[in-house]
């Protein structure tokens, strides 16, 4: 099985995920539900307005140039994209 790397730049990546959780219900989870919040994002067919609950960054260090830190993902435009994140990868 082959992973596609995804081509967009880190903070096209965040603007995305921050439109798609504006666009989504507060809340992940029903009453009464007891899939896991990841389950539920990916089972949705609507990939477009699916919740980002896991961002991959590895391998990406020349985006974090030229402070070389992760300061990128800790702007207040992007705290959408980041409220129902479950894993964040660096590596």
């Amino acid at each position: 099985m082959f992973v596609k790397k995804d081509l967009r730049k880190i903070p096209q990546i965040l603007a995305d995920a921050s439109q798609r959780a504006a666009s989504s219900p507060p809340s992940l989870s029903e009453e009464g539900d007891d899939t896991p919040p990841t389950k539920k994002a990916k089972s949705n067919n609507n990939k477009n307005n699916d919740i980002i609950t896991e961002m991959r960054l590895g391998r990406r260090a020349p985006e974090f140039l030229p402070s070389c830190n992760a300061s990128i993902l800790l702007q207040p435009k992007f705290r959408p994209a980041l409220d129902n994140l479950i894993q964040v990868s660096l590596y």
